[in-house]
């Protein structure tokens, strides 16, 4: 009898951890960047980092980093701006985009393309904060597709500078198993 309890109680406590350590249920997220017609030739913004935050903090996700031009993305084209990152499952209440420097936009003037430096704010520290509200589900990659709206986010100051405003949505967000 003793043999028995000596094998049963390591064995019974094996087992209770592997139920208590279940492991954690996971989904991807994955950000795509889309843009409506604005009234120049190019409006490029440089995109540094892509953040979620969710029931868990802030996290960093698996972001293509550069230089996007808003306008390349019009009429359903999309980019990939954060590839798919694992992510325990749960709400996610808001992302945040952080911009790096040199973003410019392009307007032609008497048949000259003309660059306007886009001055920015406190959104290249801080980072711009997007809503979102939605859940990571198990198995499936949540696919967050923003609308970077060029056309609203670009500010003529008094003094003919370009600032950037940034007017960012969520347009659409599917789920794909």
């Amino acid at each position: 009898m003793k043999k028995i309890i000596k094998f049963l109680v390591p064995a019974l406590f094996i087992l209770a951890l592997t139920f208590a350590c279940k492991k954690e249920e996971q989904g991807q997220l994955k950000v795509l960047l889309t843009d409506a017609p604005a009234d120049f030739t190019e409006v490029n913004v440089n995109i540094t980092e892509v953040w979620a935050h969710y029931s868990g903090g802030w996290v960093e996700l698996n972001a293509n980093t550069g230089f996007y031009d808003l306008l390349q993305l019009q009429n359903g084209v999309t980019d990939v701006l954060a590839d798919p990152t694992s992510l325990p499952t749960g709400k996610i209440n808001q992302m945040r985009l952080v911009l790096g420097g040199n973003n410019y936009a392009v307007e032609v003037i008497d048949s000259v393309s003309v660059q306007h430096p886009l001055l920015l704010s406190s959104q290249d520290k801080t980072g711009l904060k997007i809503n979102l509200n939605s859940e990571v589900l198990a198995n499936q990659t949540m696919v967050v597709t923003l609308d970077f709206d060029a056309g609203s986010s670009i500010v003529e100051t008094g003094n003919g500078e370009y600032k950037l405003k940034p007017v960012i949505k969520v347009a659409d967000v599917t789920y794909v198993p």
